[in-house]
């Protein structure tokens, strides 16, 4: 029989009658022939059947951090819909795949193939991101309604633009003292435990701390109570994020529904992979989660 008909019967075997399938399997079969090389199908269709998710260093902490694994959930989602597979991958790492979304960090000039952006803004590629300026400033004037004039503020790296935000947000209400956490571009709760207790020891002592990611503001509620004070009673603490876990804890926060940020980039990647337009990419709405960590200032530090 044809070369054809042997090849439709591994590629497309609905294309091929059922007893000449069977007499081209038995044939390979008898020959020790599992199927067309993956490696020879990919250089012939030029397409890997990957896409890959780049952390901005290395890829191990892409598991490990919520918001992360959130937006692998969502990209992951979309990629197994369409039959594609999702590779991991650290920023340096070269790696053979249809596409790229990169979380958190943009990619160096030259980078070929389509790309999409997730949780970070650059004006030459599409990106997938929330309204940051408008959740800091719902945290803040949260915080300026409930009477608060000293806050302090935690951020980590990465996180320039909410700094910026808060920065604005914050402007005309007192003292803000900043605490910037180093290292790791995916800051835990180790991270808002030090740089909180530094807030919390300074005098006079702030009334409120705005960490601006949850993991930040859950590190600074253990310190907080390590250090014997009662949260909101003695001070408040808001976060930025709405992760897992944050809801048992009472956390006053902003939604970032890092899921859906994944399944949009998935589909506008795989839209640019296709060479159709990509579907319109506009900041998506973090809307504010008022729990109970958020209190009025203790009454003697009211103005």
């Amino acid at each position: 029989m044809s070369v054809w008909t042997a090849s439709n019967t591994f590629s497309n075997p609905d294309k091929v009658a059922e007893p000449t399938r069977e007499r081209v399997l038995a044939a390979a079969d008898a020959l020790d022939y599992a199927g067309p090389n993956p490696g020879a199908r990919t250089l012939a269709l030029g397409r890997t059947g990957m896409v890959a998710l780049v952390a901005p260093r290395d890829a191990q902490p892409l598991i490990a951090d919520p918001g992360a694994s959130l937006v692998a959930q969502g990209l992951l989602a979309v990629c197994d819909r369409a039959g594609l597979s999702l590779v991991l991958a650290g920023r340096d790492g070269e790696h053979a795949v249809d596409g790229r979304v990169f979380l958190r960090n943009a990619p160096d000039t030259g980078v070929r193939g389509p790309i999409v952006l997730v949780d970070t803004v650059a004006h030459d590629a599409p990106s997938v991101h929330t309204d940051a300026a408008s959740a800091v400033q719902g945290l803040a004037r949260l915080l300026r309604d409930l009477g608060h004039r000293h806050i302090a503020v935690i951020a980590g790296p990465g996180e320039d633009d909410r700094l910026e935000a808060a920065a604005e947000a914050l402007q005309g209400m007192g003292p803000i003292a900043v605490y910037r956490t180093t290292g790791t571009p995916w800051p835990t709760g180790a991270h808002g435990e030090v740089a909180a207790r530094q807030a919390l020891s300074a005098t006079p002592r702030p009334t409120a701390i705005m960490a601006l990611s949850d993991p930040l503001a859950l590190g600074a509620l253990d310190a907080a109570l390590q250090m014997g004070l009662r949260v909101p009673d003695d001070v408040s603490i808001a976060g930025l994020d709405d992760l897992p876990g944050s809801d048992a804890r009472g956390l006053t926060t902003a939604l970032v529904p890092y899921r859906p940020m994944g399944e949009l980039a998935g589909r506008a990647l795989l839209a640019r992979i296709a060479g159709d337009p990509p579907p319109p990419l506009t900041p998506l709405p973090a809307p504010l989660v008022v729990r109970g960590t958020t209190a009025p200032p203790p009454a003697h530090t009211r103005i």
